[in-house]
């Protein structure tokens, strides 16, 4: 489906007819148009602000084309990454299908971008320009703040979105929060079948109403919980919430009714069962992930321990949770929950994760857990914790 949907929009960008002056030269240089001027120079405000009124209509006319845009470059990414590399590996990373990830690479190369050998894949002096000044772009584009670019960098991460406020004082930030997630899961998730593991948590419960049906456009998604119940609230296990996700998109989901810590025994009797080995399945092969960030003490509180094992976590110096894993301030993994669901290692083979937390009084908890996070996680958060992280030295 992919690979017909870009050819669509090619014969739509074809018919669509550009004022080179007005539209991005590197964003038509990616599209297979050629290029006059440097998207380096110095662009004047007023212009960029033409610019910004064109690229909305732009997307009012062909809407999938910034789908296509960032997919080229990220593309382009891997390759400059990777090099030499080869289509599998590039298909993998992003959770693109071979035929896709060779569909774009060979128009790359027509355009002059990309050197494709029996070796692998590199890109050409010119592929390296324009990679680095659609950078700037992309920047642009998708509305990266200064901040949120200072944040991302700080945190060794691919992006950082941050939203207005503090969670902790306005109820309104999941709201943004959520239409954050839901416009860069539009902007990532590749058209075609999507596999989305969700873990719980209260702010990703409320985010998770926010999502829209026009993801399910040339889209076929499958939302399962990345892990059991914690004995916690019916609204905040993963599994209500990847069924709120699904209502909202229209998109499929799957269920996994059972405490997330069992014993060793229990797991092995439990995986036997065909329902559960196959949300485990689907969760193996997930092309993203969601999830929260805990603090410490309440996390371990919400898995019922006592007062002594509480003491005991106290004592190891934790301050976030994730993935059933402990960190202390930096970073370390200082105790470890067997659990059923997504584990912290298979983080590092997932395309796309999507970090969930906010509120000044989580900004400790993310630096602590953002030590361990895969380079390619996006942070979702607000005003409240990115303040204060990027207060910290």
């Amino acid at each position: 489906m992919g690979d017909c949907y870009t050819k669509i929009v090619e014969r739509e960008m074809v018919d669509f007819k550009f004022n080179k002056n007005r539209v991005s030269l590197i964003f038509l240089s990616i599209l297979g148009h050629k290029m006059t001027t440097p998207w380096s120079e110095k662009v004047p405000r007023k212009r960029r602000q033409v610019m910004d009124t064109d690229f909305t209509l732009l997307q009012n006319l062909v809407p999938d084309v910034l789908k296509i845009f960032r997919q080229r470059y990220q593309v382009l990414e891997q390759i400059s990454l990777r090099y030499p590399v080869g289509r599998r590996a590039v298909a993998q990373q992003l959770g693109m299908s071979e035929r896709t990830v060779r569909t774009e690479t060979e128009y790359l190369k027509k355009l002059g971008l990309i050197e494709i050998k029996p070796f692998g894949m590199y890109l050409t002096e010119k592929g390296e320009e324009t990679l680095k000044d659609a950078t700037i772009l992309i920047n642009r584009l998708f509305n990266s703040s200064q901040a949120e670019i200072k944040l991302a960098k700080k945190l060794k991460i691919a992006r950082a979105v941050i939203v207005p406020g503090d969670a902790d004082l306005q109820e309104r930030v999941s709201i943004l929060m959520g239409e954050k997630l839901n416009s860069a899961l539009d902007l990532l998730l590749p058209l075609g079948s999507s596999i989305i593991t969700v873990l719980g948590g209260a702010t990703l419960a409320k985010a998770s109403k926010l999502l829209s049906s026009s993801l399910s456009k040339n889209r076929d998604l499958e939302f399962v919980p990345g892990r059991g119940a914690l004995g916690e609230s019916v609204e905040t296990q993963s599994s209500t919430i990847v069924q709120e996700m699904a209502k909202a998109t229209g998109g499929k989901y799957k269920t996994l009714y059972l405490p997330e810590n069992v014993s060793k025994d229990a797991y092995r009797s439990l995986i036997r069962d065909e329902a559960i080995s196959d949300v485990l399945q689907d969760i193996s092969q997930c092309d993203v992930a969601i999830h929260g960030i805990g603090l410490a003490e309440e996390m371990a509180k919400r898995r019922g321990y006592d007062s002594v094992a509480l003491s005991k976590i106290r004592a190891t110096g934790a301050v976030s949770e994730c993935f059933g894993c402990f960190f202390d301030e930096n970073g370390k993994i200082v105790e470890r929950i067997p659990r059923i669901g997504l584990q912290f290692e298979d983080l590092s083979k997932i395309p796309h994760i999507f970090a969930f937390a906010a509120g000044k009084h989580k900004a400790t908890a993310i630096r602590s857990y953002m030590y361990n996070a895969p380079s390619q996680t996006w942070l979702i958060t607000d005003e409240g914790a990115s303040d204060q992280i990027l207060k910290e030295q």
